[in-house]
């Protein structure tokens, strides 16, 4: 299971990619599913889609033929869901309005989420101020 994004890097992000505005700052909470293939992707999709428990609230679509995977991801693709859960429990919690992030992604590209790989994506990230 991940882990919560670290302090020191919703931070970074907070103030590098969202000016500041800590509101849309919206994958503290994340979580990795792998698929063999990207038709496995799509029928999780289908799914999710007809969850009443789930809402989903945004999709980017790193599969997406328009997609600048080289020069935006360094190649890595995946589809990347905000979504929140809206069951009753949840309700009288009151976290149904907290939003999590979902990434859906083929096992070639999960074994690249590595320490090396990682590292990479890191100073890719640096260097674009992101």
């Amino acid at each position: 299971w991940a882990s919560i994004k670290d302090a020191g890097r919703a931070v970074e992000k907070t103030l590098r990619s969202y000016d500041g505005k800590v509101a849309r700052l919206l994958d503290v909470c994340r979580q990795s599913i792998v698929f063999d293939a990207a038709t496995d992707i799509a029928k999780c999709l289908e799914l999710i889609a007809k969850d009443a428990d789930v809402e989903v609230l945004a999709i980017k679509n790193r599969f997406d033929p328009d997609y600048d995977a080289k020069s935006l991801s360094l190649g890595y693709r995946d589809v990347n869901l905000n979504l929140r859960f809206i069951t009753p429990a949840c309700r009288r919690l009151g976290i149904h309005l907290h939003i999590c992030e979902v990434q859906l992604l083929c096992k070639e590209f999960a074994q690249l989420k590595n320490d090396a790989g990682h590292k990479r994506y890191v100073a890719f990230r640096n260097a674009r101020g992101k």
